[in-house]
């Protein structure tokens, strides 16, 4: 188990707020370890998405809006048709 290190925060009123409804006082420091470590892992995520799948992604949905937008422009036709004969 790796050894603990003391730090001394100056945190808002409004973080220390919320870290009052959050824990207790002997818990904060495992709270806030843990709050940070989950931020980190977050933003390296963030870093690491894959640009090239994210473009296939959007002109996947794309030709997906298109398709749908056909169907549309086609049961629009139809219902004016519908409308025509009465």
């Amino acid at each position: 188990m790796a050894e603990d290190t003391k730090a001394y925060l100056t945190l808002t009123p409004e973080a220390m707020a919320v870290l009052t409804k959050a824990t207790t006082p002997r818990k904060r420091g495992e709270f806030v370890s843990k709050l940070l470590v989950q931020w980190g892992e977050v933003s390296v995520g963030v870093e690491q998405i894959d640009v090239e799948a994210l473009k296939l992604q959007m002109l996947g949905l794309a030709s997906v809006n298109k398709s749908l937008e056909s169907r549309v422009i086609n049961l629009e036709k139809q219902f004016a048709a519908l409308i025509a004969r009465r």
